[in-house]
């Protein structure tokens, strides 16, 4: 094929390459040429310029390390911006390896004089670095998760405090502690269970502060008593309420408080005698799935017994139904679901006749007039007493205590709440690193498991609080 060629006058800048490619040679001229002198390279030439070389490689070297060493260098912001970043993750290492301990000094800052407070944090707000949290451990565990209702607010408060009123009172014990729960209904019900949370306890602890010695039974139960009552008449009126429910530790006895519809009890595991790998994995396969709707159970290996749970407080008990109708109150008791009762009086705030769907709470003022009260009952368990009689040592059981609101039992069992803890704490062998990680998943299994199946239906506060109880 012959090649085509183009007038350099038509042709652009690649096609006049083109064209030169193909012109004929010109011939050479005939005059001589000088030659120019060879020049002789020796050893020692080479060896000078090898040096040489050498040389101004380490000086630019030498140059370039002090300029990339410049930890302040004005005129260059991208190494300012690293020297910020390195100075930053120093003292993120260093807060890691402080872990607990510079967590707990930062709360010792603020504490008040009978125990450093733990709350929860919402369950969105979470992440996955939770081994030096405080909310989450080896033997405790507290998960708050908000309701899908518009405008977005949790109404629910939790709060635990470890070595309880032990430098505030007479009481010489670190294992001590104090559990609440506090669950908010109608529009300010938050602000109530806030309050609430924060004065029983600080109101509990002042009354120990002047006790020569351990109260007993007796007069705890009265402390106790006394505390929700003065909280309930000193309750800012401000359109709200809240349940009330807690579990004191003092020396080998526990206390169970409980106002409103909550849920608490006490769970004792019973051990295998072994373990079986294939069921172990099993049910580490289902706590981390987080499908809905599935078909999957925990398989626990061990048992669960549930002991002094509490009886909540509906308007359809003859007790609590007979105090109501006596001092004038009104209840309406659905035939079909009577669990659903509710206490019936006028809403200054909502200008309307409302329904309270508990007999007992904090902060409803305007219920209070129709028998609504703040009284807790309160369970004592002599701890030498129920370890004896449930051979706890001989059988090598465990023993923890749960609360939680109706956000999470009015869709699930006690028992099943129970198991999944009991595999977190009991039988999901965890390195010290990954032990929180795991009950955190646990605790979102339990959620995701009260949760409706479809995001469009109701979802009510979910909040729960578990502590295993040494003795």
């Amino acid at each position: 094929m012959r090649h085509r060629t183009t007038h350099p006058a038509d042709a652009s800048a690649g096609s006049y390459h083109h064209f030169q490619q193909f012109q004929q040679p010109q011939p050479r001229g005939t005059r001589k040429r000088k030659k120019r002198p060879r020049i002789e390279l020796n050893h020692g030439m080479v060896a000078t310029a090898g040096c040489c070389f050498f040389l101004g490689c380490v000086v630019s070297t030498i140059v370039l390390l002090c300029f990339l060493r410049r930890p302040h260098d004005v005129h260059s912001p991208f190494w300012q911006q690293k020297v910020n970043l390195a100075q930053h993750l120093q003292r993120q290492q260093q807060e890691q390896r402080n872990g607990l301990a510079t967590e707990k000094l930062h709360l010792a800052e603020k504490c008040p004089s009978y125990g450093c407070p733990i709350y929860p944090v919402e369950m969105s707000n979470l992440n996955i670095t939770f081994k030096d949290s405080l909310i989450v451990s080896s033997n405790h565990i507290m998960i708050t998760h908000m309701s899908n209702r518009k405008p977005p607010v949790n109404q629910d408060r939790i709060i635990m405090i470890p070595s309880f009123a032990a430098e505030n009172s007479k009481i010489d014990d670190n294992n001590s502690f104090f559990i609440g729960l506090f669950d908010g209904h109608d529009d300010q019900g938050h602000e109530i269970a806030s309050y609430a949370s924060t004065q029983i306890p600080a109101q509990i602890a002042s009354k120990l502060h002047y006790q020569d010695k351990s109260p007993t039974p007796n007069e705890m139960t009265k402390i106790i008593t006394e505390t929700f009552r003065n909280v309930d008449a000193n309750a800012p009126f401000i359109g709200g309420g809240c349940t009330a429910m807690t579990v004191i530790k003092i020396g080998s006895t526990l206390y169970l408080a409980n106002t409103g519809d909550s849920t608490q009890f006490i769970a004792i595991y019973h051990p295998p005698s072994t373990l079986v790998e294939e069921k172990s994995s099993h049910n580490e396969r289902y706590i981390h799935n987080m499908t809905r709707p599935t078909s999957e159970q925990l398989n626990l290996q061990g048992s669960i017994s549930i002991h002094h749970q509490n009886k909540l407080h509906k308007a359809n008990f003859p007790e609590e139904k007979s105090r109501i109708e006596n001092l004038g109150g009104r209840i309406h008791i659905p035939p079909k679901h009577p669990m659903g009762s509710r206490v019936i009086a006028r809403s200054t705030t909502h200008h309307e006749d409302v329904g309270l769907a508990m007999s007992r709470s904090i902060g409803d003022r305007e219920w209070t007039a129709v028998g609504v009260i703040p009284d807790p009952d309160v369970q004592v368990v002599d701890l030498e007493k129920f370890w004896n009689t449930n051979n706890i040592r001989t059988k090598d059981s465990k023993v923890f205590v749960v609360l939680g609101s109706d956000g999470l039992f009015d869709t699930r069992r006690v028992e099943f709440v129970a198991k999944h803890l009991a595999y977190g704490f009991f039988e999901s062998f965890k390195s010290d690193g990954e032990t929180a990680e795991q009950m955190l998943t646990v605790g979102k299994k339990l959620v995701n498991m009260a949760s409706p199946i479809k995001s469009e239906f109701y979802r009510d506060d979910i909040s729960f609080v578990a502590k295993v109880v040494a003795f």
